[in-house]
């Protein structure tokens, strides 16, 4: 990696052997040759002593520069493994919810209104441990992105039990009834849309910080 205090070193270097030339040749015009060779090795010898602690001092600076670098790079990736669970969180949703969820085949948990055991409830939870990895890389104590996943679990936990109740008063309830349960699933629904498309706008927030 290119060190960017490498000017600034070479000039300050170059300013100095410029003004030690400069004395030593005019202490040599007076012909004062013991002085001007005794100055010589003096200003040698700080010439030395000061290039060696900026050689010092920028090869810090560049370790912290690799460390920070080193730092977002591994960010990003978590940004993105995130971004990745999130999507197969919206692909497993939608195939639970309108796809084979009501196929024979369903669990007792299913049937009940419960996500126990079922590809959605592994995807949230894969959702959750990677916002906790996340979480202590760019907030620490702040659980920022582990309490965005729990609301998503939340929400589909209750569309499952509001689908249940679909299911248990199909045919039984008047169409009064039927319409309010109908009214709330459409809520959850519309809720679940929201706070997914909040939480993949917040990956993309963080990613363009970090990028």
């Amino acid at each position: 990696m290119k060190n960017p205090y490498a000017p600034g070193f070479w000039c300050a270097t170059a300013a100095l052997v410029l003004l030690s030339a400069t004395y030593f040749y005019g202490v040599m015009l007076t012909h004062q040759i013991d002085k001007a060779l005794i100055f010589l090795d003096s200003a040698s010898a700080l010439i030395g002593v000061i290039s060696i602690a900026i050689v010092a001092w920028a090869s810090l600076q560049g370790q912290r520069i690799k460390k920070k670098q080193l730092e977002q790079g591994k960010t990003l990736v978590l940004i993105w493994d995130t971004k990745v669970a999130l999507r197969r969180v919206e692909t497993v949703f939608d195939r639970y919810f309108w796809g084979s969820y009501w196929q024979p085949g369903r669990t007792f948990q299913e049937v009940m209104g419960e996500l126990t055991g079922t590809p959605l409830e592994k995807s949230l939870e894969a959702l959750k441990i990677q916002c906790v990895a996340l979480d202590k890389q760019v907030a620490q104590d702040d659980w920022h992105w582990l309490n965005n996943a729990r609301e998503l679990c939340d929400v589909a936990n209750a569309m499952a039990r509001e689908r249940y109740q679909l299911d248990f008063c199909d045919g039984r309830a008047d169409s009064s009834g039927a319409a309010v349960i109908n009214r709330d699933f459409e809520v959850l629904v519309y809720t679940w849309t929201a706070r997914l498309k909040t939480f993949d706008h917040q990956l993309d927030e963080i990613e363009v910080q970090y990028s």
